[in-house]
């Protein structure tokens, strides 16, 4: 790790930021909070958790801090970065390196324990920039999850089989699930059976043209479509094969990419979408939606579908 040009620590904390990396081989957990001092080594350093604010104002005597992963895989890294493990944060500096941080271990220590360290990583601009914020949103999302009620998670089920079987491999499922900024649920209403829930799956606005933008009069055309056979009619594409269709035509007709995402909505929907008519979960619909497609009145009526539930609850390295 290439140290920010020598800085260090100074006295009270006052030029330290959220997601700073410091340099401190082990942390001296306080006798109050466990009941007894211990040392937890944390040979990568420790992240600055706490808001900037926080961090420099002198009235604040204590700081939250969380290990540095260590060893970690590209895949790991992606998972991270991507939101799938809510509890761990990705960070990434000026440099290019990227690390995680272990949300679970984050902790409260006394800021003189990192007088004087030296500050090895920070992220891009200034501590009001865009990476700040992104870094400040995603610290309150991993602490603010919505709590999804438990008779609800077996409409997940097959989802979450399928992630995790896919996970850490390079089939078209998988790929294109790493096209996806954010999976969001809404609901008509959360506490009560019956419910009628619809899954967003939000994909930047270059991979799904608006619909104003769109040919009213083009039909399925295996000759426009990169990849495709004759054989391979709309109705009853795989869900992989509409996933490799999809790979091979990021960068083609707009028309031809916008049915294979609506194709996979429905694939998705039929396949891996689990509803009990009538009981709990009476409809779950399945939706590809551009980021520029989510309004706030949207956000605010959706959850971030915390995709820990989908995938493997133990990072490998």
């Amino acid at each position: 790790m290439k140290q920010s040009a020598g800085l260090k620590v100074t006295q009270g904390c006052a030029n330290l930021r959220q997601g700073d990396i410091i340099l401190l081989p082990e942390l001296l957990i306080p006798a109050e909070e466990i009941g007894r001092s211990e040392k937890l080594e944390t040979p990568e350093g420790v992240a600055i958790i706490s808001q900037t604010c926080d961090v420099v104002q002198s009235s604040k005597s204590y700081c939250l801090v969380a290990p540095v992963l260590i060893d970690l895989s590209d895949r790991a890294k992606k998972d991270a970065d991507k939101g799938r493990k809510p509890l761990h944060l990705y960070l990434k500096n000026s440099d290019g390196i990227e690390q995680v941080v272990n949300l679970e271990k984050a902790i409260s220590i006394p800021k003189v324990q990192l007088e004087g360290q030296p500050v090895t990583s920070r992220i891009d601009g200034g501590a009001s920039g865009k990476a700040a914020r992104q870094l400040s949103w995603r610290i309150t999302r991993a602490f603010g999850r919505f709590p999804f009620p438990d008779e609800v998670y077996p409409a997940f089920r097959k989802l979450r089989e399928k992630v995790q079987s896919s996970s850490g491999k390079n089939g078209n499922f998988s790929r294109v699930l790493d096209l996806v900024q954010d999976i969001r649920v809404s609901a008509d209403q959360w506490e009560r059976p019956g419910r009628n829930l619809t899954l967003y799956v939000i994909v930047s606005e270059e991979l799904l043209s608006p619909i104003e933008d769109l040919d009213d009069e083009w039909e399925w055309n295996a000759e426009a479509i990169k990849g495709a056979q004759v054989n391979d009619e709309t109705n009853k594409l795989t869900l992989d094969r509409i996933c490799e269709l999809i790979l091979n035509n990021l960068d083609s007709d707009p028309n031809a990419l916008t049915k294979l995402w609506n194709r996979f909505e429905d694939v998705l929907q039929s396949t891996l979408l689990i509803m009990d008519e009538g009981r709990e979960v009476n409809s779950f619909q399945a939706v590809v939606l551009a980021d520029t497609e989510m309004n706030l009145r949207m956000y605010k009526q959706t959850e971030s579908l915390d995709l820990e539930v989908l995938s493997h609850s133990q990072i490998n390295s």
